[in-house]
Order: structure tokens, then sequence, then C-alpha cells
């Protein structure tokens, strides 16, 4: 179990960008067939704050909360450009 993900590795900022990435880009094929891409971007977030709730070391105080919101708007806009990268290189091999 040593080349896995642990909780500890999870709670980190890259930890949940690449977990965000990898759950939303396999479960997105759900949303994106009956919603608009704005939607995927709110259910990014929903998913980045859930991970961040779990995994981030915090207090239910509302400075935290407010600090997990933030993060998670950070990491959810970290997973979008990590997207168009990878989109971006893909468009760019096929021609």
């Amino acid at each position: 179990m040593e080349n896995y993900f642990s909780a500890q590795q999870l709670g980190t900022f890259a930890g949940i960008a690449i977990a965000t990435n990898i759950i939303v880009q396999f479960t997105k094929s759900i949303f994106k067939r009956r919603c608009k891409d704005y939607v995927i971007r709110i259910y990014t977030f929903v998913v980045t704050f859930i991970l961040s709730f779990i995994f981030i070391p915090h207090q239910n105080t509302l400075k935290d909360i407010v600090l997990l919101i933030v993060n998670s708007i950070l990491i959810c806009m970290t997973s979008f450009g990590n997207y168009e990268i990878f989109k971006d290189t893909y468009r760019n091999n096929k021609n």
C-alpha cells in the first residue's frame, strides 16, 4: 500500500486537485449529456469541497469553513486549468 494515495497525501493541495481531476473526468459524462458546461464547473466545486472537508484537518468554526471554501475555489480553478492543458495537448496531437 506504499504506492497508493494516503489520507495524508490527499490532504494536500496537489492531492485534492489530482483526486478532483480523476473523479470529475470519470463521472462528468453523466452530467454532460443533460446539462450545460457550467453545471460541470459547479459539480467540480462540490467534489473539491467535499474532499477538502473530509481530508483537510479543520475545526467546525466559521473561519475554517470559509477557508475551506476559498481553498476549494483555488483547487477547483487548478483542476479546470489541468483539464484545459490536457485537452489542448490532445487536440494538438490529433492534427
